[in-house]
């Protein structure tokens, strides 16, 4: 039986069809959209069907996926319902800005259709950086120290890290050496309340790649992720996927627990820690859904996620690696 699969990738995908693109997004989204297809496009019982933005060409897909051009003039959220109704599963890329993600996946849900991602009710917390480092820090858990940036009293010494509640990668992120730059940023950001600021800690910048499914989870990777300052603003560099550490198994204790606070977290997720020079690892967020470290999974460990995950519908996951390689996923 032919199982016919949606991946909607809404940067690419005609989420912002009447708007502006953003590079860095696009970039990002393609690498994703790209890997997951090339991961789907090998089973032969699914019909793969992908969004494309009007504006995005030229880019190489496998001939036996359906692809929707989105035009200037529609609105993705007018061609979503029907979509997903002749689906009968959906995969969802998106951020969590202005509540994408969480929107999406609700509309998925109440359509009764597989979701090939992790539950409203687990983005509605993780969707929003300051809700998960409290979610977190209540269980015990060791998070930075973070307030909302319009109740900020200073709490701690600079330098500082201002960032969007809801951002994506480093969009929106910045570097705040000492008051007088702080006084800066103020002025630049438009709503003080979507904005949290936080001590900048020193330590490795980590992501975790993991698979959570019912209160458990399965670390797949740690990768390093490159990030440099440019003007004040973090911009993500690239991604080292699959690094070597000791930590393996702190950090799979890490994501145990992470998965039975919040067991909405369902398929791919990624977790940003950092990790400081002999100290427990500090969770910076939660990411319900794929990141770019997925782009490097299957070349690092030769294991297919996707395939995992589909399987993971009805069992628990088998993470088979074949390889053990240090893959580099550039992203600017």
């Amino acid at each position: 039986m032919i199982q016919n699969i949606l991946v909607f990738e809404f940067i690419t995908g005609g989420g912002l069809s009447r708007q502006e693109l953003p590079d860095s997004l696009v970039k990002e989204g393609l690498l994703m959209l790209k890997a997951l297809v090339n991961e789907l496009v090998f089973f032969t019982d699914i019909q793969l069907t992908i969004t494309l933005d009007w504006r995005i060409c030229g880019i190489e897909l496998p001939k036996n996926i359906k692809v929707i051009k989105v035009s200037k003039e529609q609105c993705i959220y007018d061609l979503l319902p029907d979509l997903i109704e002749d689906s009968d599963s959906i995969w969802p890329i998106a951020p969590e800005i202005d509540g994408v993600l969480y929107k999406i996946t609700q509309l998925i849900e109440q359509k009764n259709k597989q979701l090939l991602n992790s539950s409203s009710q687990a983005i509605a917390i993780c969707g929003d950086k300051l809700a998960t480092i409290k979610c977190l820090s209540s269980k015990g858990i060791a998070t930075v120290a973070s307030q909302q940036l319009n109740e900020f009293s200073q709490d701690f010494d600079s330098p500082w890290v201002v960032k969007s509640k809801d951002g994506v990668g480093c969009l929106d992120s910045y570097f705040v050496s000492d008051n007088d730059e702080l006084v800066r940023v103020n002025k630049q950001i438009k709503c003080h309340v979507d904005y949290l600021i936080q001590p900048y800690v020193n330590g490795q910048s980590l992501s975790l790649s993991c698979l959570f499914k019912e209160g458990k989870a399965w670390l797949i990777s740690c990768n390093i992720q490159v990030v440099s300052i440019n003007n004040g603003a973090f911009v993500l560099e690239r991604c080292i996927v699959n690094i070597d550490t000791e930590n393996f198994d702190v950090y799979q204790k890490l994501i145990d627990q992470i998965a039975d606070i919040i067991p909405g977290l369902s398929a791919y997720v990624g977790i940003d820690i950092i990790q400081p020079e002999d100290a427990q690892p500090l969770v910076l967020e939660i990411n319900p859904r794929l990141t770019t470290s997925y782009v490097g999974i299957n070349q690092a460990i030769g294991c297919n996620v996707a395939k995992t995950i589909i399987k993971m519908t009805e069992f628990e996951p088998v993470i088979k690696k074949t390889c053990n390689k240090q893959i580099t996923v550039l992203t600017n």
